[in-house]
């Protein structure tokens, strides 16, 4: 062995190496985010032209609105992605968050306690799918869609497919109340996006996370719970996509069980994607998430104002998903090159 290759695999060189690393990283993060900002004002002065009401305050403080839970739930699929999982699970998760907090507050359970009760039972749903991916060694593909499957099955057996309705005003305020004028629910989303950014950029956890969705392998190899780690982190998008749930029923004063669905894990996943988060991971940020979930509430809303038919938003969403993916590819192929 020479004696630059014996450097070259000193604690030192490795620590210099990831430094650079991360330099570029956060480089081209910014030129991405910038980019795709860029996008979101063209698309807003696109539809602001067709429709001048569209950059009212009303509608924005709208825009926002609409895409706050999503953004929720967001935080916690892109910790998974950069972690080298998937979940699939969302759509139904964010749906049995409400059920099971509407089931005990109309049972008598006091509403605190329900939300606590039906968040916990979202993190156990997320365990059981870390555990699955983790111990019976099933792709997370197929064990967070058979969860989707499962969990939006049990609902709708509990339910019989009908809503639940009927539950204290003070509960409701929670989703439907302001702070000087910007709904509770844009509040939660910026406190969600703060703490996870924070989690993700300034913590041992979230370093752990983005090293271990880089090369599993060498992640273990350097002292890594890598099996741990997921369970915590598929623990944590349950609970929290439960809770953006329960926040939804608030809005709404009902819990359905259809909320969610396959449209909400899609077009959250799609918009992490398009916000930089790599699908093979180890790449993405918070912040890029948040862009990615603004452009499709600007979307949604824009489309909304101009009377578009809304089934054209299906269109959009895969349109752009491929895109985002081929995307992703080209700039996984050329990292791979430049390491060569």
């Amino acid at each position: 062995m020479t004696i630059e290759n014996k450097l070259a695999g000193t604690p030192a060189a490795r620590a210099a190496r990831d430094e650079d690393g991360g330099k570029w990283r956060a480089i081209l993060s910014a030129g991405q985010q910038a980019g795709l900002a860029l996008v979101v004002i063209i698309v807003a002065i696109v539809f602001q032209t067709l429709n001048p009401v569209f950059l009212s305050q009303g509608n924005i403080i709208e825009i926002l609105r609409s895409g706050a839970l999503y953004f929720i739930v967001a935080c916690t699929s892109t910790m998974i992605l950069v972690g080298g999982g998937l979940d699939f699970s969302i759509g139904a998760l964010y749906a049995f968050g409400g059920i099971v907090a509407g089931a005990l507050i109309l049972a008598g359970v006091p509403w605190p306690l329900a939300i606590i009760l039906a968040v916990a039972a979202g993190a156990v749903l997320g365990a059981i799918n870390g555990a699955v991916i983790v111990y019976l060694k099933v792709p997370p593909l197929i064990a967070t869609l058979g969860m989707f499957f499962a969990a939006g099955g049990a609902i709708t057996v509990y339910t019989g497919g009908t809503n639940l309705f009927g539950f204290p005003d003070a509960f409701n305020a929670i989703g439907q109340g302001k702070l000087f004028g910007v709904p509770y629910l844009v509040c939660y989303a910026v406190i969600f996006g703060i703490v996870f950014h924070i989690l993700l950029e300034h913590t041992r956890f979230g370093y752990e996370t983005r090293i271990t969705g880089g090369n599993r392998a060498a992640a273990l190899a350097n002292g890594v719970r890598v099996n741990a780690l997921d369970l915590k982190l598929y623990a944590l998008s349950g609970g929290v996509t439960a809770l953006a749930g329960i926040f939804f029923m608030a809005r709404t004063s009902t819990a359905s069980p259809s909320a969610g669905s396959s449209s909400l894990t899609f077009q959250v996943l799609t918009a992490i994607i398009i916000g930089g988060t790599s699908l093979f991971g180890g790449t993405g940020t918070i912040g890029g998430t948040a862009l990615g979930v603004l452009l499709f509430a600007v979307l949604n809303n824009g489309l909304a104002v101009v009377n578009v038919n809304p089934l054209y938003q299906n269109i959009f969403i895969g349109v752009i998903l491929v895109a985002a993916v081929a995307w992703d590819q080209a700039q996984r192929s050329r990292r791979f090159k430049a390491r060569r």
